[in-house]
């Protein structure tokens, strides 16, 4: 009876499984099929938008899986304040923090805002450039300037999302710890790790290159080349995102592995009163 249950529910896993990929195959059909006849509508900017909806949806659909939250609160707060910045923020920041940037903190009361897609080139290779970046929405804090893109708004839910799971975790396992009385260093090392994985989006790189020029004048042609070069860029705009995306999941990993040993010595000590 029990092997009839376990085979039944492998099987209705399996068909959910091929559900899923079947909707998100669909969905990217979909945003590639409008793509291509994205030259014969006058309606860019819906079409640009159903497009990005489709193609992200099919992504979210096959990447996100159904999670358990502990702590809603440790989760809700760090997925906000991430979310924010790295879909609102980061673009002010970094302008913020390069070379003269303060000067123009004065100007910050100015405030402006739009929205805008791009056609498509003919091409169907452009198709992944396409829907990474269009539509968009911009606007200018005094001269700092901000875009939110898809790209950008997918990778701050992943990151915000995983940034959640990692605090709401370990504020899990920091309490079981504290019931089993161990060391405070079984949540010190996931700690760093988190600390480090979010960092990653901080614009770190580019806050050192810029004081490497400030303090070493001599270096400062050859590191500014690396600033204004495309690569740099790509590592910086696609990267970094997704190294930081990894760091935090394989964080994550770590954590719920050291809380369900947790777990289990806690049930054991609990059975072995019982008895």
């Amino acid at each position: 009876m029990l092997t009839r249950y376990v085979k039944g529910s492998e099987e209705v896993r399996e068909r959910r499984g091929w559900a899923k990929f079947a909707v998100a195959l669909s969905l990217l059909v979909t945003s590639f099929l409008i793509y291509l006849t994205f030259q014969k509508s006058g309606s860019y900017f819906y079409l640009s938008l159903s497009s990005s909806l489709a193609f992200w949806s099919s992504l979210g659909i096959l990447i996100f899986p159904k999670i358990r939250i502990e702590n809603k609160l440790s989760f809700l707060l760090p997925f906000t304040v991430y979310l924010v910045y790295h879909s609102l923020l980061y673009g002010i920041v970094l302008g913020i923090v390069e070379p003269g940037g303060l000067s123009y903190l004065t100007s910050m009361n100015r405030f402006s805002s739009g929205y805008g897609y791009a056609i498509p080139p003919s091409d169907p290779l452009y198709f992944p450039l396409w829907v990474f970046q269009s539509p968009a929405v911009w606007f200018f804090l005094g001269v700092y300037e901000a875009d939110v893109v898809p790209y950008s708004l997918f990778l701050g839910i992943v990151i915000g999302e995983l940034m959640g799971l990692n605090v709401s975790r370990l504020v899990t396992l920091n309490r079981e710890r504290r019931t089993l009385r161990l060391g405070s260093e079984l949540v010190l090392l996931p700690g760093v790790s988190l600390v480090s994985g979010a960092s990653c989006c901080l614009a770190l790189p580019t806050i050192l290159l810029y004081t490497l020029v400030l303090s070493v004048p001599s270096m400062s042609y050859s590191i500014l080349l690396i600033l204004r070069s495309p690569a740099y860029f790509a590592f910086m705009y696609y990267g970094l995102p997704l190294i930081s995306a990894g760091v935090l999941y394989l964080n994550l990993r770590l954590i719920t592995r050291a809380s369900e040993t947790c777990r289990l010595r806690t049930d054991k000590k609990n059975l072995g009163k019982n008895i």
